[in-house]
């Protein structure tokens, strides 16, 4: 881990040119699928500022949102002064994914070496759950680069020059600022981890000083500070909901408004294997020296002890609270990927033994027979999936998913049989990339069911500005902004049973919802109306969502559009 700081040159260029085709890649068809009900508030609440030209005080349905840190509204809503109103605006989220995979080749040539580098950073590229983030425009991307660069950072003012070291440290602690700007004080909990365990396992409690934690406080305040006192002066009961209820009570499942449902744990760690596949299988290769450098201090096994403790650091921390959501390990993903990366040099140069090709063998048999038994049975299991079967092109998908896991498999089987670490890379790439593809073509596919977008439409097309839409609000009640931003109309919203509102929504709550009993009066008084169903409820039929009589004006999914004056279906 003690790399010389001549690596700081070689595959600079190199490290560029992945990024910049990651980038590239990624961007195809960036405005496909339109923006799902988690993007669609960041991209409401980044329309209204531009609107209100008003960028410190977040809104959504035009009124006060305080429940996250700007920084995504203000990158999309950059992104939207250039691109219009649009899906392209994911482009900020892409910016950021190619400055992370541009960082994890020059981590992963610091603590191993230049080439080792350059495959994390192609590896980060080709796994599942990065590219999906790439693509998905809401703050967690910010949360994995600023992780990234806050321990490159960290690396080069440990290991680096000593003149270059305050440099170092103002900007890992500038990141860790910019990371809770975007998305609280998670990220600076997330690179914490890895930091402190080998500073503190190489300096003891010398460590903090050695950190000068003066110097991250000032600069941290430099960069957090600023909107968060302006927003706390002219809030009351901000600064109590923004640290207690947003941090400490989320995190212990206290929170109010019980605006989210935490994942189950077995849940949340096959999303973090998903998400990190097909890497992720060969990061165990890489145990072993992690665990002799823990235990001996064995500077050679420095890197895989940081990185391991990266991993499981994220993945731990986030497995204890059980309001844990199954996107909260994504930072982890750079580690496995620079594990992936060394792992597969350790086995280019036989640094390990026959256990793992036993290993990628039983991979390679796995692969090939969920291949089969994808191609024999997988559209028939799958067309029992309720939801899937209301999105007939998600079906064809099946095939060659199944066609791309037999034919990694094969390949790995090659590997293995021929003892090919080459090939070992290339089985893995056949199955990683045509799943990415895969995956993003099936969000495309499934677009009615999990986006405002189709609803937004027949609310423009068929509801007269004059006609009131009322949503059936969850007390997570921000989904209403892919409706607002597709609609481009206020929303009014029923007020969700049980509601308790943040502390700086206090008093205000009255022109935010609507009482289900006023909209029940309003919906038989003659007055026309427009109703909403909740897209979170599975509902079959429409009966029982508001009174008696109503004309169904469209469905899509669980998503129905009611009326209670006659209007021609939209669909």
């Amino acid at each position: 881990m003690g790399a010389r700081e001549d690596v700081e040159q070689p595959g600079r260029i190199a490290a560029a040119l992945i990024a910049l085709t990651t980038a590239a890649v990624l961007a195809l068809h960036l405005d496909r699928p339109a923006f799902f009900d988690n993007e669609g508030r960041y991209a409401e609440v980044a329309r209204e500022m531009l609107l209100r030209g008003d960028f410190v005080t977040p809104t959504m349905d035009w009124t006060l949102f305080l429940n996250k840190p700007p920084l995504a509204y203000w990158t999309t809503a950059l992104a939207f002064s250039f691109v219009g109103f649009t899906e392209w605006a994911r482009l900020s989220t892409i910016a950021v994914a190619m400055v992370t995979v541009y960082w994890t080749c020059r981590l992963g040539a610091r603590i191993w070496s230049v080439t080792t580098g350059l495959w994390a950073g192609a590896i980060l590229a080709t796994t599942i759950g990065f590219a999906l983030e790439a693509r998905t425009l809401r703050p967690d991307s910010f949360i994995i680069v600023s992780t990234v660069g806050a321990i490159l950072f960290w690396h080069r003012a440990e290991y680096g020059p000593a003149a270059a070291r305050t440099r170092n440290l103002v900007a890992l602690y500038g990141l860790l600022g910019v990371g809770v700007l975007a998305k609280g004080l998670v990220p600076i909990v997330v690179a914490g981890i890895p930091i402190g365990v080998v500073m503190l396992r190489e300096h003891g409690l010398a460590a903090i000083r050695r950190m000068r934690p003066g110097l991250g406080l000032a600069v941290l305040a430099l960069v957090v500070l600023p909107w968060h006192v302006l927003v706390a002066l002219e809030h009351p009961g901000f600064a109590w909901d923004y640290v207690v209820n947003q941090h400490l009570l989320f995190f212990l499942d206290k929170k109010f408004p019980r605006d989210s449902e935490g994942d189950p744990l077995p849940f949340f760690w096959a999303a973090f294997l998903f998400r990190a596949a097909p890497w992720i299988l060969v990061v165990p290769f890489t145990l072993p020296e992690a665990w002799r450098g823990l235990r001996r201090g064995d500077p050679a096994a420095r890197g895989a002890v940081l990185a391991w403790v990266w991993l499981a650091g994220v993945v731990g921390f986030f497995s204890l609270p059980p309001s844990r959501l199954e996107h909260y390990s994504l930072p982890a993903l750079p580690a496995v990927a620079l594990l992936a990366a060394h792992a597969l040099e350790r086995l280019r140069t036989g640094a390990v033994g026959s256990a793992p090709w036993w290993w990628l063998g039983l991979v390679a048999a796995l692969l090939t027979g969920a291949g089969l038994t994808g191609l024999v049975a997988g559209t028939s299991l799958l067309s029992r999936v309720y939801w899937i079967t209301q999105v007939p092109d998600f079906l064809p998908l099946v095939v060659p998913a199944a066609l791309a896991a037999s034919a990694g498999g094969l390949v790995l089987a090659t590997a293995v049989r021929r003892r090919r670490p080459r090939l070992v890379a290339a089985g893995f790439a056949l199955v990683g990339v045509p799943l990415a593809a895969i995956v993003l073509r099936a969000q495309a596919v499934a677009e009615p069911l999990f986006s405002w977008k189709p609803v937004g439409q027949v609310v423009r097309e068929h509801v007269p500005e004059a006609v009131p839409v009322v949503f059936e609000s969850p007390e997570e009640y921000q989904i209403v902004g892919g409706l607002v931003f597709y609609s481009g109309r206020r929303i009014e919203m029923l007020e969700p049973p049980g509601f308790v509102p943040p502390t700086y929504l206090e008093g205000k709550t009255e022109e935010m919802f609507l009482r289900r009993a006023d909209f029940d009066r309003r919906w038989q008084s003659g007055e026309r109306l427009v109703f909403v169903s909740d897209s979170q409820k599975r509902r079959d039929r429409p009966d029982g969502l508001v009174p008696a009589p109503f004309h169904v004006l469209a469905r899509f999914g669980d998503r129905w559009i009611l009326a209670n004056y006659p209007v021609p279906a939209a669909s």
